[in-house]
């Protein structure tokens, strides 16, 4: 594989994959007013274009180009706000007498992006309002899903006051205000206004990737010379001082209680103790082997399912659970306990390196697919490291290291989803 970078377009040449896929992306800071409507311009801009315009006449196109696949999708990272344009394509060198796919491709992701469905100032109201109506229904959907709602519902708690407690998924209040002109404003923001960049993946050669982006996105000046070290920082060093935990519970006609706890850890993706972290994470709750996992769930029994997951970009920690409950007090105390033995070093070789194993073949199961690899490509950038550059710094972390980052930790905000007193007793 080869990678290269000029200014915001970054190419990984490889011969892996019989298609090609890019990617553009729109970065701006994460904020209140506009998240909802950022959600729903990405959802109607990806059903139709000034030339296609209908989802019909736009996926028929798609078919021309053997089947290319296009998903545009919204959401949030660390500070900013990311709306994000996918076009994969078949690799014509591998079909008898194919157009130029990967070209037209790219021609029509630029349609879809510089050339949308506007007339008269405003996108198609039929659309719009389709669209506004599946959002709505999918950020309420999100009440149904109770483990992704306790967790979200911690996170607002824990973050409250802080730009990181808006939620990426959208306010469902917020849509009565937006329409079809409103929407234009917004498309007009995101392309003044929003850093851009551009990542293809496939056997394609970089110089003229370039050419052909330049000849058919017309971008800002600016764009165009924003070099690597000057991109948007996602990183939230917002900061809260932590004074006591905060505990809340909530009831709803639910079975199975759910127990989050939300730590303050202070480390960040960019931070020298950021593969300590990593690893922390996975000795304490992050995969099959951890302590949560095995203490928690297998040899107490107190959990149908524990975890922890570390956010990288805000420097904090959850731990997720589903239990009785009336085993919550007592999954606390032993959930405790976990973090406690990692503080005071009490850290095997064997749970450290199955720690190392799962983030390194994590790691290399990235680079098996397309998706992965552009995943793979945003920490690598930011990192300013290759993926075995990465593996090394993880095979380098040593307990000492992990101990010294659970020492950080501050448990901050703990939210149980409950049921009601009837359905706890049945």
């Amino acid at each position: 594989m080869n990678r290269q970078t000029t200014n915001h377009i970054t190419t990984i040449k490889t011969e892996k994959f019989k298609t090609t896929t890019i990617r553009v992306t729109f970065k701006t800071m994460l904020a209140r007013e506009t998240v909802t409507q950022r959600i729903l311009l990405a959802n109607v801009l990806r059903n139709s274009s000034e030339k296609f315009t209908s989802k019909k006449l736009l996926s028929a196109h798609l078919e021309d180009l053997y089947g290319a696949n296009l998903s545009v999708s919204a959401r949030k990272q660390g500070q900013t706000h990311i709306i994000s344009f996918h076009m994969q394509v078949v690799n014509e060198k591998f079909l008898k007498s194919a157009p130029p796919l990967f070209e037209d491709a790219l021609v029509t992701l630029s349609e879809i992006i510089m050339k949308p469905n506007i007339t008269n100032d405003a996108f198609d109201p039929e659309i719009v309002n389709l669209e506004s109506r599946l959002l709505k229904e999918e950020i309420e959907s999100i009440y149904d899903d109770k483990t992704s709602y306790a967790l979200r519902k911690m996170i607002e708690k824990m973050c409250e006051g802080e730009n990181f407690g808006i939620t990426g998924d959208g306010y469902v209040e917020d849509l009565a205000d937006i329409n079809e002109k409103t929407l234009v404003a917004a498309y007009e923001s995101m392309l003044a206004n929003d850093e851009i960049s551009i990542d293809v993946i496939g056997d394609v050669e970089h110089a003229s990737v370039v050419k052909m982006i330049d000849a058919n996105f017309n971008l800002k000046q600016e764009v165009r010379t924003t070099g690597i070290e000057n991109r948007l920082s996602s990183i939230d060093r917002e900061e809260k001082d932590v004074r006591g935990v905060v505990s809340l519970d909530e009831q709803q006609n639910i079975h199975q209680a759910k127990l989050n706890i939300g730590y303050r850890i202070g480390v960040r993706i960019t931070d020298e103790d950021y593969f300590a972290a990593l690893i922390f994470n996975g000795v304490f709750g992050g995969h099959a082997s951890s302590k949560l996992f095995m203490n928690v769930r297998e040899k107490e029994s107190l959990c149908y399912y524990v975890g922890s997951q570390f956010e990288s970009f805000k420097g904090l920690m959850y731990v997720y659970s589903g239990l009785d409950l009336s085993q919550t007090e007592k999954a606390m105390t032993i959930i405790d306990k976990q973090l406690d033995d990692i503080c005071n070093g009490e850290i095997t070789d064997q749970e450290l390196q199955l720690a190392k194993n799962s983030y390194i073949n994590a790691k290399r199961s990235a680079l098996d697919s397309a998706s992965g690899m552009l995943a793979d490509l945003e920490v690598e950038l930011i990192l300013g490291i290759t993926t075995a550059e990465f593996i090394q710094k993880l095979e380098a972390v040593t307990a000492d290291e992990v101990s010294a980052v659970a020492n950080k930790v501050k448990k901050d905000t703990i939210f149980i989803l409950e049921p009601t007193t009837e359905e706890a007793s049945s």
